[in-house]
């Protein structure tokens, strides 16, 4: 249990590095204790956290790309925000170049 925890936080910390170099994310919420990153799109171009884009990237992550996430951004302080959880290491590299691809087309 105590290796799966320590390859989780290594996990999370190297996402949460490389969503830093994204300029369409913003900075995520939370402390970031958990299985999951809850880190918002912004508008394409500008610093605000947009909700149509989130939603659309979701879309496009899901039916286009088979990676799941989870839309957020209908709830309560979660504008324009994805729920992404830590996956293995070749999980999240495959998460990652899909939502590059995804955030330059939309």
């Amino acid at each position: 249990m105590k290796a799966k925890t320590t390859q989780l936080i290594t996990n999370r910390l190297t996402l949460l590095n490389i969503f830093k170099s994204i300029p369409d994310l913003g900075e995520p919420y939370g402390s970031n204790d958990a299985n999951f990153i809850l880190i918002p799109v912004l508008e394409k171009g500008g610093n605000k956290p947009d909700s149509n884009r989130a939603l659309k990237v979701y879309k496009s992550l899901a039916e286009e790309n088979g990676v799941v996430v989870r839309y957020r951004g209908s709830e309560l302080g979660c504008a324009g925000c994805l729920r992404i959880t830590v996956g293995s290491e070749e999980e999240n590299k495959v998460l990652v170049e899909k939502l590059q691809q995804v955030l330059a087309l939309i």
